[in-house]
């Protein structure tokens, strides 16, 4: 997949390189994030926490980070699997995830697919991503081996989910090291959840969607596209999402889609899906885990909307 990790099916005839590129674009891509975000008023991107005194049911909204900020993906940054979502750390926190693919489900070609982040502040997010796809077998598209790329992540949320406002937010990351698997992103992602009942059984339901832009160092590859994504919040922390990306004709054999659960503890989290990432046949097998250090999100009791 273009810049989808492991799933890469790679259409490059050129000497496979180490070298890594430059990444200058990337220095304007977050300036102008960051003076975005600085524009935005802080009724939007502040975390106070508001308060409703009505009792029952009980919906507890996260102010400061939704706890939909979801796991590694295989993209890099947290999110669902395959796209990275609109959630930022809240300030002082630390983050990291991991994840392996099992690429047409088996061992021949084995992706692992990190990352690492801080919350500079609740709005602002930093990190670093980094891939490392390992060729089994001979007769791949690269020499049997395995080939590593990384690079930094920004992430600055410009509006946070309130009444009928969704959460949106700017991204932006590259990964260098590798020619055949180099790329350099940049992504506006939204989202917005639903309350239903935080005692039942189902407890909210958030709608994930974006945008990513992604430029890859093999040629004719480069792709942009939309994707969303549906997430049904479970008792016990459980998680169950679905997404699908558009399609790609420059890359993409077939419709790039996952479908998973995750489970997300307050300090430790892990997560299992079958992914599609567009030239999988069959689907790959997605296994991650994640974890963090830092303060708790801010939670407000709410109430749904109506009688």
């Amino acid at each position: 997949m273009s810049s989808f990790c492991a799933n890469s099916r790679v259409i490059n005839s050129r000497r496979v390189s180490r070298t890594p590129a430059r990444i200058g674009w990337l220095g304007s891509v977050a300036t102008i994030a960051l003076a975005g975000a600085l524009s935005v008023s802080a009724s939007f991107a502040g975390s106070e926490a508001t308060y409703d005194a009505k009792e029952y049911p009980i919906v507890e909204t996260p102010v400061t980070v939704r706890e939909s900020r979801g796991l590694v993906t295989a993209e890099g940054p947290s999110g669902m699997f395959l796209n990275p979502t609109s959630a930022t750390l809240p300030q002082g926190t630390f983050d990291f995830g991991y994840c392996f693919v099992l690429t047409n489900q088996d061992t021949d070609e084995i992706g692992h697919h990190m990352f690492l982040s801080y919350g500079v502040r609740d709005w602002l997010e930093l990190g670093i991503v980094a891939d490392l796809i390992s060729f089994n077998t001979t007769g791949a598209e690269l020499p049997e081996g395995s080939y590593g790329t990384a690079g930094p992540m920004a992430r600055v949320r410009l509006v946070r989910d309130r009444e009928w406002w969704p959460e949106v937010s700017l991204g932006a990351y590259s990964k260098f090291g590798t020619d055949n698997f180099d790329s350099s992103n940049a992504f506006v992602a939204l989202s917005k959840t639903v309350p239903i009942d935080e005692k039942g059984f189902l407890k909210t339901v958030t709608f994930q969607g974006g945008f990513r832009e992604s430029w890859l160092e093999a040629p004719d590859r480069n792709t942009n596209r939309f994707y969303g994504g549906v997430e049904v919040q479970l008792p016990h922390n459980f998680y169950l999402i679905g997404e699908v990306t558009q399609f790609a004709r420059r890359k993409d054999e077939f419709t790039p889609w996952a479908a998973g659960i995750q489970w997300r503890g307050s300090r430790f989290g892990v997560t299992a899906a079958i992914v599609q990432s567009g030239d999988d046949d069959p689907p790959s097998i997605y296994l991650g885990i994640g974890g963090g250090l830092g303060p708790e999100p801010v939670r407000a009791p709410t109430r749904p909307s109506g009688p």
